[in-house]
């Protein structure tokens, strides 16, 4: 999430604390954002924080006084976001949980509808020359921020200008418009103290500002799927003054004194507890009919489960190890909603460390799990074996395409052909994931499947879910192994091949790099939609690169899971695959919580 991040999110992000990347944040049923749709997900999930048990009774740290939670609270909508998100900074953020926070707070010039097409959302129009290289946006009369202040073109061009600013650091998401001109030298000029080679590349970059009313983005090359990469988190609207003002802690500082923007809330209260959010006036669609979010972290699924069942939350993800419950139950049954997920979860390996440097080990990895195994037993049927990276129906998906199929034989073979016949002399493996109690028995399950299909002992590291997060995004700390997952940011093959594992991507975190990989994918990104088989074909053939050479292990594809009370007013009628932490954003404005 990491679109990235890293889950589809909040059946799984929340659930289960696990990490997303969108796009997008790292969580797992339950996503990397991961960028959960959009962005890294991580086993809490979309992608997108991983799961932490909370220090304070459940009763404590969910919103609401007890008592008068039972019905409900007019116009106030409860819920639970599992961890705490390492950045809500929407030049930086990349999971599914911190994508979840700044889409309450801002919007972008273009936004997905529930068709997932982009469609002009604080831009009125955006235009694309005649050779595709030139895309002129114009911004909508009229607008503001949440506290009154005029929203204009060149607020835009700051936040885009931001994203490769090569002083700032954590700019996780940049790759996903190196198509700009400049974007690219700009993003990753070393010397920045030279200030004549810096205001140079500023001066290239193909952002421009024309006026109060309209932007500019010019490409180096072209890119159909460009409309997409502007309805992304980070080209929304950061604003300088308040940025400059707030310093490194922006978005957090006096409880969202600074972190003002131009979406349908405003942050009003921020602590390791959870958040709260008002309704914003100024909102371009109209004030929201839910007037106040108070949003918790409660890592553990079992927690806010309970916390449900008790009339504390108004909606919550549903865990695999709760599904029997819900469904034995006439009156939670009623309230279940499943939907289509978007997120696909798998076991990484970092390359750049031994043994996972050598491809024979992790191809013999990749033939030691039984994918089916895991969604029969530990997923309860919530969830689908990844054969390949790219979920069904979605462009890219061959249905033909698989990867190292489970095989205990073939995988302890392809171990002695690695030179590590029944595991002798490899080196201690750790396998690194965020911790909850349910994210252990899961971690279980794959240390317990190397055992019995490998002969190899696993060591299980547990890691606090913000930590998690945080090692993930990170190339230099990336763990031996870990388990994340990747949500779709917008459908097209480029955000689930080039964006995630091109070797030049900011994105990537396991440190693989094939040239032909590289090559296909970026010729197939450049070629229109109009030959769609052709970048189709190119796509197909990286994915089989991907496949073979397995630094990841594709382990399962999700689906989306909440409970809904009764009295929430169009939500569940508006579910959709790319919904982040809130069932039915999209309709967020007309959403209603009327006990």
């Amino acid at each position: 999430m990491n679109s990235k991040r890293w889950y589809s999110l909040i059946g799984l992000l929340v659930a289960l604390g696990m990490l997303v990347a969108c796009g997008p944040q790292a969580a797992q049923p339950t996503p990397t954002t991961g960028p959960a749709p959009g962005g890294e997900a991580t086993a809490t999930a979309p992608a997108g924080g991983a799961e932490a048990t909370p220090t304070t009774p459940a009763a404590e740290a969910t919103p609401g006084a007890p008592g008068e939670a039972q019905g409900g609270i007019p116009g106030v909508l409860r819920v639970n976001w599992g961890s705490e998100p390492a950045t809500i900074d929407p030049q930086k953020m990349s999971f599914v949980g911190e994508i979840a926070v700044g889409e309450l707070v801002f919007e972008g010039l273009m936004e997905l509808n529930e068709k997932l097409e982009p469609v002009p959302a604080a831009a009125e129009k955006c235009e694309v020359s005649a050779d595709g290289l030139t895309y002129t946006c114009t911004v909508r009369d009229g607008l503001k921020y949440s506290d009154g202040t005029p929203l204009t073109a060149k607020n835009f061009e700051y936040a885009w200008q931001r994203l490769f600013d090569p002083t700032l650091a954590g700019r996780e998401y940049a790759f996903v418009a190196y198509d700009i001109k400049g974007a690219q030298e700009l993003s990753e000029l070393e010397d920045t103290s030279d200030q004549a080679k810096l205001q140079e590349a500023r001066n290239n970059l193909g952002v421009k500002a024309l006026d109060d009313k309209t932007i500019q983005f010019t490409l180096k090359q072209k890119a159909g799927y460009f409309p997409y990469v502007l309805a992304l988190w980070v080209g929304w609207p950061s604003r300088q003054d308040l940025v400059e003002a707030g310093g490194e802690d922006w978005t957090t500082k006096e409880n969202g004194k600074y972190y003002v923007g131009n979406g349908p809330f405003i942050m009003t209260e921020y602590s390791e507890q959870g958040m709260k959010f008002k309704s914003n006036p100024n909102y371009r669609k109209g004030e929201p009919k839910i007037k106040e979010i108070r949003a918790v972290f409660i890592s553990d699924s079992a927690v806010s489960f309970q916390a449900y069942r008790r009339g504390e939350l108004d909606v919550v993800g549903v865990a695999a190890e709760d599904y029997q419950t819900v469904q034995n139950d006439p009156e939670l049954k009623a309230q279940f909603v499943q939907w289509p997920g978007s997120c696909s979860f798998y076991i990484g390996f970092n390359t750049q460390k031994a043994p996972f440097d050598n491809p024979k080990v992790r191809q013999a990895f990749a033939q030691a799990f039984d994918r089916q195994d895991y969604v029969t037993n530990v997923l309860k049927g919530l969830g689908q074996p990844a054969t390949s990276f790219i979920p069904p129906g979605r462009p890219g998906h061959e249905p033909d395409l698989k990867g190292w199929e489970f095989n205990a034989e073939k995988a302890k073979q392809t171990l002695a052909e690695a030179g590590f016949p029944n595991g002798q002399g490899l080196p201690e493996i750790k396998l690194t994931y965020s911790s909850t109690p349910r994210n252990k028995t899961r971690m279980e399950w794959v240390q317990n499947q190397l055992q019995k299909n490998l002969g190899i002992t696993l060591q299980l590291d547990p890691v606090e879910p913000k930590t998690y997060t945080e090692l993930t995004k990170d190339p230099a700390t990336t763990p031996q192994v870990f388990f994340l997952g990747w949500c779709q940011d917008y459908p097209d093959p480029q955000n689930w091949l080039t964006l995630v594992f091109h070797s030049e991507s900011t994105i990537t975190d396991i440190g693989w790099k094939n040239e032909e990989f590289d090559r296909l994918t970026r010729e197939a990104d450049q070629l229109p939609v109009e030959q769609q088989q052709q970048r189709l074909q190119m796509y197909r053939e990286a994915q089989e690169i991907l496949l073979t050479e397995a630094p990841i292990v594709p382990l399962y594809w999700d689906v989306n899971t909440a409970l809904i009370k009764p009295y929430i007013k169009g939500m569940k009628e508006h579910v959709n695959p790319q919904d982040h932490l809130i069932p039915g954003f999209m309709n967020i404005v007309n959403i209603e919580v009327a006990p």
